[in-house]
Order: structure tokens, then C-alpha cells, then sequence
């Protein structure tokens, strides 16, 4: 049977969160310079400057995100992209904002490609009171120059993780980048995702060697993601380190998180089912309606 998650030590505070469903996911931006063979970020998306929080578009900032996070319910909230810190300024008025309107205790994470960060924008992001920053590298090479940047997040209380996806073939490179980070003092976790399979990257992972597998990831990637954490808590214990299949993200990440907004939303003659979908009955037989975003799919059983 396969794992849905494989947990040395303990889960990082964002992924708790995300664990329970009650943190909401916004994509802030799909800038990003870069072009990793890797990228899943979609088409439509990628090196375009629009904003999406929990799949639902945000025409009206901030104003869409606080009305989707009370609509969701949530105690935290994930900045994700294209590359977050392309629009620092946005995202420092958003951190700002949500402390508050929610309070210190509403738990705010962003990630970042180490290639990306600039002393400018470092500055700028250690005074917004973000709680976790998400560092992205997957060789050591890519940190040149960026550990006295990662260390003024630090000072300012921000809390630093390694989050990468989990590479065949690069294992000990992403062990180097850990090693790196760990000794400069600089993370307290390292996070491993499934490599997933899109449109947008399925050309460049097969001309890489990967191989798609049945279930949307790439074969191995799990064997991957094992092996590394097996190896930095080998090396440090006190470190951290979470293997995230693509599965636990769509059944506990994503469904916990329908779930909790279709306990809210949904109306007196609708059941939410463990999966966050949502059973109703019409004239003809048993309604199964899936929510996302601001899109409604429903299949009918007769």
C-alpha cells in the first residue's frame, strides 16, 4: 500500500495547516525569469502577471483574497507563483494587511527560487512580518552569493525551510544545497514534493529520462524524495524533513481544505461527503457536485 505522506520529525507549521485544510493557497503572480525544466505551472499562468486564490481568479486586490478567506474560513495562507518575490512589494502590502485584519497568529508562508532573491527585495520581505519563507534550489551553485541575504530573513524572526521537488539523479545535489543551508544555521526543515506531471512540463521531464507514471508523478521521484531525507536526517536529526506525495496533496491538502469550505458554503439540503464533494438529490436521481474555485463540476446518477 502506498504512503501518502513519509514524515521525519515533524511537520513544518504551514504544512500542518495545510494538512488541515485550513489554510488557503494563493498563486500571486506567474513572473518568474526562470525556466526550470521542471515547472508544472501551467501555460496560461506561467510568465503572466494573474492572481488566483484557492483556483478562484482575483480581479479586485486585495479585496477578492479577504473575501475568499473568510469565505474558506482560513487561519493561514501560502503565496506561491511563478516566483512570489518578483512582486515583493504586493506581497509585503498583503502581509501587512492580513496581521491586521486577522492578527499576529494568522500564519503567512511564501516561496522563493534562491536565484530569484535580491538584497533590495530581502530587505523589503524581512520587515512585512511573513512568518516561514520557502527556499527553492536544487545544486549549491544556485546559493552564490545568497546566504547573506537568507540570513537577514533570519535575524528578523522568519522561519527557513528547503522546499524542492524530489529529482532522480539529483539527490546528492539537493543534499549539498541542505548541507549548505544547515551549516550557515539558515533552515529548520526541508520539504520534498513528488515530482508532478502537466502539460506544461511533460516534454522536458521525458527528454530528461523521466518516465510519467499511471498516477500523474514521475516514476522513482518518491525513491528520490526517501533517499535525501534519508540521508539529511542521517547527517542532522534535528532537522525536519517531510516526502509529499502528490496524492496527500490531493486527497489531504485538497480535500481537507473543500471540505471545510463546502461545510460553510453548502445549504441545508446538501451533505459533504469525507472527499469534499458535495451529494444532493434532484427529481432524477443522486446529484455529486465538485467545487473548485468559482466552477461547479456535478455528475448525475439516475
Amino acid at each position: 500500500m502506498r504512503r501518502l505522506n513519509i514524515v521525519f520529525g515533524e511537520f513544518a507549521r504551514g504544512c500542518r495547516q495545510c494538512q488541515l485544510g485550513i489554510k488557503s493557497v494563493l498563486f500571486i503572480t506567474g513572473i518568474c525569469p526562470l525556466n526550470c525544466f521542471y515547472c508544472p505551472v501551467s501555460r496560461d499562468r506561467f510568465g503572466r502577471d494573474v492572481m488566483f486564490i484557492n483556483d478562484r481568479p482575483v480581479n479586485k486586490f486585495p479585496d477578492d483574497i479577504i473575501d475568499e478567506l473568510d469565505r474558506a474560513g482560513s487561519n493561514g495562507l501560502a503565496i506561491t507563483g511563478g516566483d512570489p518575490i518578483m512582486v515583493v512589494d504586493r506581497v509585503v502590502t498583503l502581509v501587512k494587511l492580513l496581521k491586521d485584519i486577522y492578527g499576529q497568529g494568522f500564519h503567512i508562508h511564501m516561496y522563493t527560487h534562491a536565484l530569484n532573491i535580491s538584497e533590495e527585495a530581502i530587505r523589503k520581505l524581512a520587515g512585512s512580518g511573513i512568518d516561514e519563507v520557502r527556499v527553492h534550489a536544487i545544486n549549491p551553485a544556485q546559493l552564490s552569493g545568497k546566504l547573506g541575504l537568507l540570513k537577514i530573513l533570519k535575524d528578523a524572526g522568519i522561519e527557513l525551510g528547503l522546499e524542492v521537488p524530489a529529482l532522480p539523479r539529483f539527490e546528492d545535489n539537493i543534499v549539498s544545497v541542505a548541507e549548505l543551508l544547515i551549516n550557515n544555521g539558515l533552515i529548520s526543515f526541508v520539504n520534498l514534493n513528488e515530482l508532478d506531471v502537466s502539460p506544461s512540463n511533460i516534454n522536458n521531464l521525458i527528454s530528461m529520462g523521466y518516465k510519467p507514471g499511471p498516477d500523474g508523478s514521475v516514476i522513482g521521484s518518491i525513491d528520490a524524495g526517501i533517499k535525501i531525507a534519508s540521508e539529511i536526517r542521517r547527517r542532522w536529526p534535528w532537522i525536519n524533513v517531510n516526502v509529499c506525495t502528490s496524492r496527500y496533496k490531493d486527497l489531504a491538502q485538497i480535500g481537507a481544505r473543500l471540505f471545510r469550505i463546502n461545510m460553510r458554503i453548502s445549504s441545508g439540503d446538501e451533505v459533504v461527503l469525507d472527499d469534499g464533494t458535495v451529494e444532493s438529490r434532484s427529481e432524477s436521481g443522486v446529484v455529486i457536485k465538485l467545487r473548485i474555485g468559482n466552477r461547479e463540476y456535478a455528475v448525475e446518477s439516475g
